[in-house]
């Protein structure tokens, strides 16, 4: 089965298709979709004959039979045709899409031979409703009124549809025949351990050949275990032309005598053995049902297909993001504000351009903004928030800092000590002004004898430097602190206290004393109108 390229959109018709399902012996199936005015969207399965079969006679002999068939069947029970057409040579079929699992797949265990348990309940609300869907196509008339006498020919559980809400219906009636008299004869075709004694010899046939495929399923479901399944068709083809049938309280005596006496009728071996009709059927087994007090419906049948095939979304919808707190709690600052804004702000983002254009149906996750006749930009929402994060990136930073200045100004926090080592100097004020134009980067700094301070620039104090007290040597920045004239504002961040030197002391000194270390204060940065607070001139 070819595919087509990546990135290619392939169509039949006007259907655009999604996905493969599946093919059978003769054509293939697919999950496409239709897209109409004012929003209209439809899901759809589209039925076509498989590539090396497309120019075969027989293969669109049988599909045209069945848009024929198919446009005249109406029933909840059986799977709607809704559209025909002919796509480059070939014809195809549009079907009901059913969301869930075939009753093969319900049926079907790792162990062969064995069926998948049931409720009762379930089991007979199955058969019960493929019944009536049978004989809604069985009491087809034409367009005069004449009876068809349409026979399936292949009820089987792979033909049985079962949605997630606990509707079935009957697919497939590529083979089907009217015999539009009361039997038909011809070539086997079918499923051959669902297949009537009768039809496996080539016999004529009827709808009770339907019936008694409908009573195999209805014995393998109740027993639990498959009735003529064998190595292969040709033994299986034995087992049911031999005419044993194992009785189902055999294999299991809890099975109640009448429910035994309803299968063994539909498995009638001659055909006047069995029901008239898959209405009486249905007819006894609500009976039966109703005796043993068993609630039938669609809820019990759909809370069966969950239990048995799970919850399944629809294969058109996208599963959602995961958070990002639950898929990565240690995300960077700048991931989780990308996601969060993805998120958060989409909704209020604008949508630029009209909103039921085709390409905006085609690609929903574009938009497009004519900014002139003629030019047309397309742009998505990931590109029109880009510009948001940047955003909110610089004033997180922002707030981060201001938050980092605040901290500081409460508690200064003191770098670690340093060795002494010579440095460059640094000019400090005389004693007769008490007034330092700036700091070094190093604790120790020589300061020359006599050196003149430069006066302070209008509006900016400069940082006292009392020469009397010694300190640990610690080191610090540059400090100017600008404030207005006249006022007594407080500095914001204080630099750490550091250590200087008498400029007059040292190694260097004339006279070998001591030097006479000076303390800086970060409260010596604060000024005050009080003048028993400024230094006096000598």
């Amino acid at each position: 089965m070819s595919s087509p390229r990546p990135g290619i959109v392939e169509s039949v018709g006007p259907y655009r298709l999604l996905r493969a399902i599946g093919a059978g012996g003769s054509a293939r199936i697919d999950l496409a979709r239709i897209d109409r005015a004012y929003g209209f969207v439809r899901h759809v399965v589209v039925k076509r004959p498989l590539e090396h079969l497309r120019g075969d006679a027989s293969v669109a002999a049988s599909l045209r039979r069945e848009a024929r068939i198919g446009g005249r069947l109406r029933h909840p029970n059986l799977v709607a045709v809704l559209d025909a057409g002919s796509h480059e040579g070939y014809d195809y079929l549009v079907l009901e899409y059913i969301h869930g699992t075939s009753l093969r797949d319900l049926m079907q265990t790792p162990v062969a031979g064995q069926v998948r348990e049931v409720p009762l309940a379930v089991a007979l609300g199955l058969v019960i409703d493929i019944a009536r869907g049978l004989h809604q196509a069985h009491q087809l008339a034409g367009e005069h009124g004449e009876p068809l006498g349409l026979v399936h020919r292949d009820v089987s559980p792979g033909n049985v549809l079962i949605g997630l809400d606990g509707a079935v219906k009957v697919a497939d009636f590529g083979i089907a025949k009217e015999t539009r008299v009361t039997t038909l004869s011809g070539s086997m075709n079918g499923t051959v351990t669902y297949m009537a004694p009768e039809q496996c010899q080539g016999h004529a046939i009827d709808r009770r050949a339907d019936e008694w495929a409908l009573g195999v399923i209805l014995h393998e479901l109740v027993t639990k275990q498959r009735l003529f399944l064998a190595d292969n068709d040709v033994a299986s083809l034995h087992r049911v032309l031999s005419g044993q049938i194992t009785r189902p309280r055999r294999l299991d005596s809890t099975i109640a005598p009448q429910l035994e006496e309803i299968i063994m009728t539909a498995l009638s071996q001659a055909p006047d053995g069995r029901f008239a009709t898959t209405q009486e059927l249905a007819s006894a087994l609500e009976g039966f049902a109703a005796n043993q007090g068993l609630v039938i419906g669609a809820r019990s049948v759909a809370k069966a297909i969950e239990q048995a095939v799970g919850a399944r979304a629809a294969p058109w919808i996208k599963p959602a993001a995961p958070s990002v707190r639950a898929a990565e709690q240690d995300a960077s600052l700048v991931t989780v504000i990308e996601n969060e804004i993805e998120v958060d702000l989409e909704s209020l983002l604008p949508t630029f351009g009209p909103t039921d254009e085709p390409d905006a149906v085609a690609h929903p996750d574009e938009h497009v903004i004519e900014e002139a006749p003629g030019a047309v930009l397309t742009t998505t929402p990931k590109r029109r928030i880009a510009w948001m994060i940047g955003v909110a990136t610089t004033m997180i930073g922002i707030g981060i800092g201001t938050a980092i200045a605040v901290r500081s100004r409460e508690q200064p926090v003191l770098p670690p000590p340093r060795p002494t080592t010579p440095a460059a100097t640094m000019p400090i004020a005389s004693p007769e002004t008490g007034l330092a134009t700036g700091l070094a980067t190093e604790p120790t700094i020589g300061v020359s004898a006599g050196s003149a301070s430069p006066a302070p620039e209008e509006g900016e104090v400069e940082t006292p430097v009392p020469a009397q007290k010694a300190a640990h040597h610690h080191h610090g920045p540059h400090v100017t602190i600008p404030v207005a004239a006249g006022s007594n504002a407080a500095v914001i961040a204080a630099p750490p206290p550091m250590t200087v030197t008498n400029a007059g002391s040292g190694a260097g000194s004339s006279n070998g004393a001591p030097p006479h270390p000076v303390e800086w204060k970060p409260s010596m940065l604060l000024p005050t109108d009080s003048s028993s607070d400024k230094p006096k001139k000598p």
